[in-house]
């Protein structure tokens, strides 16, 4: 129930940001005729199905994002629960989920993962680790110099020899705010991994829909999705987690 909570208020933060809105500031609004959403009908996933993904007052239809992003809330705060059960790694793990699904939406519609979200999250990142167990500190921040580093060196590398964007310093800072929470030996697993994702996706997209092969595809949700798979595996799968 907590994680469809958080989950609804990240799509405030993902709705709001590109706007240049605060999160903070007044009710929840229909994102068509902006009429205030009463109680009731801001039931997570529960008020989406029963008005059958239609505003009340103006039978606009909602995004399918809404309800997509409090059920992967709501999922991954269960998972994190069954993972570190009344653990303090819950306050380093809860906001690094939550912002990775914010960065992660954000990305896919706007193609913008804003400082305002990755600087933040990496800054916390790096001061839990002065104070929780699950990383030593020097991991945490070589982590995140090394992460946003190497991104940083690849994406300016690619646009001397090509003229064009490739990664975008987004990217890096996403990288950077990975490595925080999940240290420097993390990094080889996210970026193959997210590698790979991506260009299955980018493949399936000239395959079905003929795209050409520089079409833009935003990077943090394989990002994000290799981080996730990390956090989550580290210590299943033999030889991942750190040595």
């Amino acid at each position: 129930m907590v994680g469809l909570a958080v989950g609804s208020f990240l799509n405030v933060v993902i709705t709001r940001l590109p706007r240049g809105e605060s999160p903070f500031r007044g009710r929840s609004r229909c994102p068509q005729c902006s009429t205030p959403v009463r109680w009731r009908d801001n039931l997570p996933v529960i008020s989406y199905l029963l008005m059958r993904g239609r505003c009340r007052a103006c039978g606009a239809a909602i995004p399918w994002r809404y309800p997509v992003v409090e059920l992967i809330s709501g999922l991954l705060t269960a998972a994190l629960w069954f993972k570190f059960p009344a653990s303090p790694l819950l306050a380093a793990y809860a906001p690094f989920c939550a912002g990775l699904v914010a960065l992660s939406f954000l990305d896919l519609e706007h193609f913008w993962l804003p400082d305002v979200l990755t600087l933040p999250l990496t800054a916390l990142g790096l001061l839990l680790s002065l104070v929780l167990p699950h990383l030593r500190w020097y991991e945490a921040w070589l982590g995140a110099l090394v992460g946003g580093g190497a991104f940083y060196a690849v994406a300016g590398l690619y646009r001397r020899l090509t003229g064009r964007e490739g990664l975008g310093l987004g990217d890096a800072k996403l990288l950077a705010l990975i490595g925080a929470f999940l240290g420097v030996h993390a990094l080889p697993w996210v970026v193959l991994v997210s590698a790979l994702l991506g260009a299955g996706v980018g493949a399936a997209l000239i395959w079905r829909e003929k795209a050409g092969r520089l079409t833009p595809i935003p990077y943090g949700p394989f990002l994000a999705a290799a981080a996730l798979l990390y956090l989550f595996l580290a210590d299943i799968v033999p030889g991942l987690g750190a040595s």
